[in-house]
């Protein structure tokens, strides 16, 4: 049971997988107004495909999506012993080798991001209002420590909580930050300005990301027997600084298709240029001239245009909170895609935060000190997986310490790569956001405790 009394106002800048997870935990939990301001003209999403592991699956079960997939008949993922992750050497013109399994004691599935978004768009609650074309400019403060929202088309709105669920180039941390510099509160890590910009200012991770979504029956005509249409594995083709990630969607409608092409040089340089736009297919093609039949396969089934992605990360902030301000997702821990943790990441954020906001101990007066739960909860794990996704990159690619590709031969190297995947991927599997809540319940009823 839930108070039926509003005990404030919330503000959800930005109308993503984040934003709209928090609003349907807060109406889940509370009768708490709820304003979400997208920037767009309609709430939708970027991106193609999206793997659900078992921590989000945990997420999605609470929030009641496991109800909106069967009105959907999409399938659910399973507990036991599972083949998650086929890694295939690919880069030579003959044909691959499997190289190493990965298996994990929960499967996972494959969904279109817009399917997602549809599923959390219809558990909004009635105590939720969209408001479309509203990109944040700025905000202040009041008198009474709510907040004034200045918008690009020269509007304002006011709210007692605002949250910054709006992406890696987020207005909110912009003007969070700005407000902590205006009143000397910047962490001592912060206070150079070079260590600043690294820390707000969006960086080029030095990866190329082409995107597409594969249709089966194209895929089948070019190669029958391609292992992708008979199996839900996640395929990984690597080679020496490249890779393709490949993997059924939506019951196998599509298949989800990532080339990856880094840049070792190129981490943490500025980026000249369109972060994303869509390119000739033939770029990518050449890429991967002369990787084996089943990659090209892949490459033929592609269509003639495909989407290219300057994939950036965000800086390691100290903090994500500032008094009744917070953020969540990419505009806190925007992160490489190399574990699919970055939209389940951002769905943690916001169901621990949600789950904070909305209990009925969660008193105006008390939002800062919630905000602060959240933030020791929730931070240094989003940064513990951000640095996992890089390393694992770096693995994918043959360029790490553990194995660096060169001899092709050697299965004890090459099982002690594949185990030190296994390891930093398991996280995924082992563990529920759940008892991320029960550690911040227990810190809110002590903070209770101690205001009463």
């Amino acid at each position: 049971m839930h108070s039926e009394l509003p005990k404030f106002r919330v503000a959800i800048c930005g109308g993503g997988i984040s934003g709209l997870t928090l609003a349907v935990t807060l109406g889940q939990h509370s009768q708490i107004p709820i304003d979400i301001y997208e920037s767009a003209p309609e709430i939708g999403t970027v991106g193609t495909g999206l793997a659900v592991w078992k921590r989000t699956w945990d997420i999605m079960c609470q929030l009641q999506l496991d109800a909106e997939m069967d009105r959907r008949s999409l399938s659910h993922p399973s507990e036991g012993e599972n083949l998650a992750m086929i890694f295939r050497r690919s880069d030579q013109s003959e044909q691959g080798t499997d190289i190493f399994r990965l298996i994990s004691s929960y499967s996972h599935i494959g969904l279109h991001r817009a399917q997602l978004v549809d599923m959390l768009k219809s558990r909004l609650p009635p105590t939720c209002t969209i408001h479309t074309s509203k990109q944040l400019a700025s905000y202040s403060r009041n008198t009474d420590s709510s907040y004034i929202m200045r918008f690009t088309d020269g509007s304002i709105a006011n709210s007692d909580v605002l949250i910054g669920a709006d992406g890696i180039r987020s207005a909110v941390r912009r003007s969070m930050f700005q407000d902590l510099i205006e009143q000397g509160r910047l962490p001592p890590g912060l206070l150079s300005p070079e260590s600043l910009h690294k820390a707000l200012e969006p960086q080029w991770s030095g990866i190329t990301v082409y995107r597409s979504l594969i249709q089966p029956q194209k895929l089948r005509e070019i190669s029958p027997d391609h292992l992708l249409l008979s199996s839900k594995i996640v395929m990984n083709f690597v080679g020496k600084g490249k890779h393709i990630i490949a993997y059924a969607i939506a019951d196998g409608t599509f298949i989800n298709f990532l080339a990856f092409d880094t840049d070792l040089d190129g981490e943490g340089k500025e980026f000249v240029g369109k972060w994303v736009y869509d390119t000739p297919k033939e770029e990518v093609l050449n890429l991967f001239k002369g990787w084996e039949p089943c990659v090209q396969a892949l490459l033929e089934s592609l269509d003639s245009m495909i989407s290219r992605w300057a994939v950036h990360v965000g800086g390691l902030l100290p903090l994500c909170v500032s008094d009744s301000v917070a953020l969540i997702g990419d505009a806190v821990h925007a992160m490489t895609t190399h574990v699919s943790a970055g939209a389940g990441q951002a769905m943690e954020d916001a169901y621990i935060l949600g789950r904070l906001l909305s209990d009925d101990l969660t008193t105006r007066t008390i939002v800062p000190s919630a905000l602060k739960i959240y933030q020791d909860v929730r931070l240094s794990v989003a940064n513990d997986v951000v640095a996992i996704s890089r390393d694992l990159g770096m693995m994918y690619e043959l360029n790490s310490p553990e194995y660096d590709g060169e001899d092709r031969n050697d299965s004890e190297v090459i099982e002690r790569w594949g185990q030190a995947i296994l390891s930093k991927w398991s996280f995924q599997w082992i563990g529920v956001p759940e008892d991320e809540w029960k550690t911040a319940r227990m810190r809110l009823t002590e903070l209770a405790n101690r205001s009463a």
